[in-house]
């Protein structure tokens, strides 16, 4: 193996939260290992997306068996650490006869692995984002690399300051935002297949709740697929709050300009909310109770205390519940508490 620069294969081709929870891990590699080649296998639709992570040096999507085939064979990798492993890459991996493979111990693909170790996710001892380091960690032991620098603080995702002003700006004129000086909360009701989340009238209680202390500007954020969703939500709020649509799009470096410029983003465990982590934005998030769900493994990457978890009381069916008016006050207190420098 190159030591000195080592051509990398990272995994992780299924979702947009599942991606962004890979971040901290790939930052913590390419810190200690600088002169590594990082490339990142994701799901085509979310190249331009894996794109924004400053770390990797080229960006990998999963296709058919054989053109990825060729694909993993061109780079000559040192070493592969899948993140995730299913048993088609897994395979391909060893067959392309990379001489570190290194993934979770789990199900019939660890067979295909020459390093692996045993985590359990399904267990939730902890955040999914540590799960991630930790396997960059056995490849730091397998290494023999010391004096292992320190993971890196959010944000993961950066936009240039210039640009993020500007693009603030023009959101404000475009969606007519009066008073600007007002908190920017986006509230996205939909789940993107994911888990569940609030019913759509908690989400009305919730804005109406909070529009008792302020008027904040309200910005109903959902995918080009959830247009019905963001619709039904909006009629159900009070005649009397004003709330709009975001311009949904299915262009991801979009939907991240988009909500960069928020201030708080309200949702369930969705990839959107994991961007406003990765933004580093103050987030209130609803998880399940379920095991293999629960908010702390599936905790944003911001800062400790712009987070703000729920998780299901278990007292409602097909939709998380949660105590809505103590809440309320938790998520007001949230909102307008003094960021920790």
């Amino acid at each position: 193996m190159n030591q000195e620069s080592p051509v990398i294969l990272l995994v992780r081709n299924d979702k947009i939260g599942d991606l962004i929870l890979c971040i901290p891990a790939i930052t913590w590699l390419k810190k200690n290992l600088p002169n590594a080649k990082i490339v990142w296998l994701v799901k085509k639709e979310l190249r331009d997306l894996a794109m924004l992570c400053e770390q990797v040096d080229d960006i990998l999507c999963d296709g058919s068996f054989k053109s990825l085939e060729h694909n993993i064979n061109s780079y000559q990798f040192d070493a592969a650490i899948s993140f995730f492993s299913t048993f088609r890459i897994g395979y391909l991996i060893k067959k392309a006869g990379i001489p570190i493979r290194l993934a979770p111990k789990t199900k019939l693909a660890q067979f295909f692995y020459n390093h692996k170790i045993i985590q359990k996710r399904s267990n939730s001892q902890k955040p999914e984002y540590e799960y991630n380091t930790d396997l960059v960690n056995e490849l730091f032991n397998i290494l023999k690399i010391d004096n292992i620098l320190d993971i890196d603080k959010p944000p993961y995702i950066k936009l240039d300051d210039v640009k993020n002003d500007q693009i603030k700006k023009e959101f404000i004129k475009d969606y007519k935002i009066d008073n600007s000086n007002k908190n920017i909360i986006f509230i996205h009701p939909g789940t993107g297949g994911s888990s569940n989340t609030l019913s759509l009238e908690d989400f009305s209680r919730i804005c109406t709740g909070l529009r008792t202390f302020d008027n904040y500007n309200f910005i109903v954020h959902y995918s080009v697929e959830e247009e019905e969703i963001a619709n039904a939500l909006i009629s159900k709020l009070p005649k009397n709050i004003s709330v709009t649509k975001i311009k949904p799009t299915k262009d991801k470096i979009k939907m991240v300009k988009n909500i960069s410029v928020c201030d708080v983003f309200i949702s369930g465990s969705t990839g959107p909310l994991h961007i406003a982590g990765a933004l580093n934005k103050k987030t209130v998030g609803f998880f399940p109770s379920k095991k293999s769900s629960t908010s702390l493994r599936w905790q944003t990457i911001n800062d400790f205390d712009k987070r703000l978890d729920f998780e299901d009381t278990g007292k409602g069916k097909g939709v998380i519940k949660i105590e809505l008016n103590k809440s309320i006050l938790e998520i007001q207190k949230h909102i307008n508490k003094l960021e920790i420098v």
